[in-house]
């Protein structure tokens, strides 16, 4: 019994931890080639991309940002440089609660995806390297420490870290990874927590490896939101200054061989959710415009993040983002929920089809013939759109004149979702 005791104890520790900081900040950075030197397609040596300097970057970024959770491409694919990284980056000063798990690379390549966590509010249930190329994508299964868990309920959060293919004729390569990427979240967690990230190497929305996450997949409970969608940052952002405040790639104007040039000028870094977490179906919610380029001002379109001053972040942040990486990191938070208190009326099961649909939707629900509720159908932002009673098992609604894109239906407690799209 005294076991069981001291178990009770420990997780009530964590729990009181987490419920006092119930918002979790997630980071995702590409580092380039972190401790691998010499590589093959990238002239990165410890005299242009040292690794001690990085170190003193990511230091500075994490303080700044003070992640829970952070995902990292172009990492060194080496036990030692992992725990190396914990070392001096992250199990600091005191502080021995960050963990990680063991290297996966069945692609053998020299840089792969990687995480780190705060174990203190959360712990890693199980990672999967799915055979991608040119490299492994990483699917981490994380739960959370809450109340929750000792009653037997597990909150899970999984994130996908992804870096597919760069190059403007490696499309096509792109969207194979994502769909086998697609393929593995609609078989396993098609409603769950899910957020993909990393160095998408995606010039434009329109590319079909972004247009098969956020809209073309067939099953539409699988598909992403891109916390841009609604804030003007989804288009076509490849050296466009329309897009200057949400561009990631490159942190310099000129190169030093290892760093690629330019400037800022491309989206290629992005976080996206399940609709899951961005309307918080499963406890975990979104928190509205938290996502963001750390470091972005908008002011430096085609110009080296430190050039001028940077109205986003203090210079010594803007210094360790042009020091650290030719990336800038992405950042957003997301907020627990503890037990819902849904009082609105439940529908046991709804059924939309045909799902996408280019004008007329059918609604079937498994109530009596004679319940009657009301239906809303709201956008991204929750702004409702339409809304009506529904009678009966089944009814057909006219949506031709919302605009493409993705909805949520809801009737009481029940939330489906359907992609409005063009005629097929």
């Amino acid at each position: 019994m005294k076991y069981r005791f001291h178990f009770l104890v420990i997780l009530s520790f964590w729990i009181l931890n987490l419920q006092a900081q119930d918002t979790l900040t997630v980071m995702q950075y590409n580092l380039l080639q972190y401790g691998n030197y010499n590589s093959s397609y990238a002239d990165c040596y410890e005299t242009n991309n040292n690794t001690q300097r990085k170190d003193e970057c990511i230091r500075t970024l994490l303080d700044y940002v003070k992640p829970d959770i952070l995902t990292v491409c172009e990492f060194g694919r080496t036990q030692q440089l992992q725990s190396d990284f914990l070392r001096h980056n992250l199990n600091i000063n005191g502080v021995d609660y960050w963990k990680t798990d063991n290297i996966l690379n069945f692609a053998n390549q020299s840089i792969i995806n990687h995480i780190f966590y705060d174990s203190r509010k959360m712990e890693l249930k199980s990672h999967v390297a799915l055979r991608t190329r040119p490299r492994d994508t990483d699917i981490y299964e994380l739960y959370l420490k809450t109340t929750s868990l000792l009653s037997g309920d597990t909150i899970k959060l999984v994130c996908v870290v992804a870096h597919p293919k760069a190059g403007m004729n490696y499309e096509t390569d792109r969207l194979s990874l994502m769909q086998t990427v697609m393929g593995y979240i609609d078989q396993h967690y098609a409603n769950e927590n899910v957020l993909i990230m990393g160095d998408f190497n995606m010039y434009r929305a329109s590319e079909s490896g972004y247009q098969l996450l956020t809209r073309t997949y067939p099953n539409s409970d699988a598909l992403f939101v891109d916390p841009l969608t609604n804030l003007g940052g989804v288009g076509e952002w490849n050296s466009n200054s329309n897009f200057a405040p949400y561009h990631t790639q490159s942190t310099r104007r000129y190169s030093n061989e290892c760093f690629s040039s330019g400037g800022l000028d491309d989206r290629f870094d992005m976080i996206l959710m399940s609709d899951e977490i961005y309307m918080g179906f499963n406890k975990l919610k979104y928190v509205g415009n938290s996502y963001y380029a750390v470091g972005n001002d908008g002011n430096h379109f085609n110009q080296s993040i430190d050039q001028n001053g940077n109205s986003a972040v203090p210079d010594y942040v803007a210094e360790a983002l042009f020091d650290g990486s030719d990336h800038l990191p992405v950042t957003m938070k997301m907020r627990l929920y503890g037990n819902w208190d849904v009082n609105e009326i439940a529908l046991e099961k709804v059924r939309i089809y045909p799902n996408p649909t280019d004008g007329i939707i059918t609604i079937e629900s498994s109530y009596q013939e004679t319940a009657t509720s009301e239906y809303r159908i709201t956008n991204m932002m929750g702004q409702t759109l339409m809304f009506g009673q529904l009678e009966g098992r089944s009814q057909q609604i006219d949506v031709s004149a919302l605009p493409n894109g993705l909805y949520f239906l809801k009737i009481g407690g029940s939330v489906e979702k359907f992609v409005k799209t063009s005629a097929f």
